[in-house]
């Protein structure tokens, strides 16, 4: 086994800093947005966030409410398998590209093959790239994408009423939605498999609508927001954005083996999941809801095109890996389940959202 480097060890802990950080920053985002925009009443202005990080190396974490506190915990492994995931990634793509240019290089006695090259921007200007520091600076790119896309899906559940949906149906107050689970079996449940398909849908689709707004922000001031030690273009954004995601689900379609759609299960499979992301950022980009700046050379359709192509490279990547054949365009669109459950529960959002109405703090989703 490689031992771990310093480098890694010490992202890893700053990046424990950097949630909790970045948990409170977004929720009191949302705070201000409820007393600003929504004018939404003090009673929901009350509520305050609790963030806990647990020592725990599996993927994993839950949402609930307990009077006015909102809380989320999230598993140390979280931030450990994904990093690592992609810290591996990205020494192998440096491998790939010194492959395509066909350089004969010996690995170091770690392992690691370190190299500098010089690339030139179009007035000119020379830029010195270390690949171990890229390397180390894309796989914290996408492991804030995910670890966002986590926080944001956990608020999700709470600024759209889930769980305090969830303590009234119960009678008490401390009902929690775990991250994932397989099926019914062994829960308590408080609400049917189907509801609880149609609320990981909306706390997915609240999600991605927050994080494609926060990619649109780090478009249009890429070189005050983004790290200039990445070596990536604005619109790389949201190919590697799209990539880290569609490796999220992929890892957890894997774990989880929840290929099939069945009337227990509590979530959608994986992969019908990230189908129903890729419609939510198609509508978001259509809507023209958020204004984009496009840079000479960029579009609607360049943008949507990166997001498609960042998650056909996550499933690339992750084939090789494991040796699997993921496809989720043929995965979904040739799959009747798909269609099937996929309607269920945009009949069942029409119901369940008028349940969720006096819980919620947000604007619900109007089919």
């Amino acid at each position: 086994m490689k031992k771990e480097g310093g480098k890694r060890v010490m992202r890893k802990e700053n990046f424990y800093k950097d949630i909790e950080k970045r948990a409170q920053a977004i929720y009191e985002q949302y705070q201000d947005l409820m007393k600003g925009v929504f004018k939404k009443n003090s009673n929901s202005l009350n509520h305050q966030l609790k963030f806990y990080l647990k020592d725990d190396g599996r993927l994993g974490g839950k949402a609930w409410c307990e009077n006015d506190i909102d809380k989320i915990e999230i598993n140390k492994g979280v931030i450990n398998n994904f990093f690592d995931y992609f810290y591996d990634f990205a020494e192998k793509d440096s491998e790939k590209l010194l492959k395509k240019l066909r350089l004969d290089v010996e690995k170091a006695e770690n392992g690691e093959i370190p190299y500098e090259f010089l690339i030139y921007s179009s007035s000119g200007e020379a830029k010195i790239i270390d690949n171990k520091t890229n390397e180390l600076n894309l796989a914290s790119l996408l492991t804030v994408f995910v670890s966002r896309f986590i926080l944001t899906h956990e608020l999700g559940h709470l600024l759209n009423g889930h769980c305090g949906y969830l303590n009234a149906e119960s009678g008490k107050n401390m009902q929690y939605i775990p991250m994932f689970y397989k099926d019914t079996n062994g829960r308590n449940n408080i609400i049917s498999p189907l509801d609880n398909r149609t609320l990981e849908m909306d706390a997915d689709a609240f999600a991605t609508t927050d994080n494609f707004r926060n990619l649109v922000i780090l478009y249009n001031k890429f070189e005050e927001k983004v790290n200039s030690n990445i070596n990536i273009k604005p619109i790389d954004l949201f190919y590697w954005w799209s990539f880290a995601i569609r490796s999220n689900f992929l890892i957890i379609q894997r774990l989880l083996s929840d290929e099939e759609y069945k009337d227990n299960k509590t979530h959608l499979p994986s992969v019908a999941r990230w189908s129903l992301i890729i419609g939510s950022i198609q509508t978001n980009i259509e809507s023209g809801i958020y204004k984009i700046n496009y840079r000479n050379g960029d579009s609607k359709e360049k943008l949507l095109d990166a997001i498609i192509k960042g998650s056909i490279y996550a499933e690339k990547c992750y084939n090789e890996k494991f040796f699997t054949d993921y496809n989720w365009i043929t995965e979904t669109i040739e799959n009747e389940g798909y269609k099937y459950s996929v309607t269920e529960i945009e009949n069942n959002w029409k119901i369940i959202s008028g349940k969720l109405s006096r819980f919620s703090r947000l604007p619900l989703y109007e089919s």
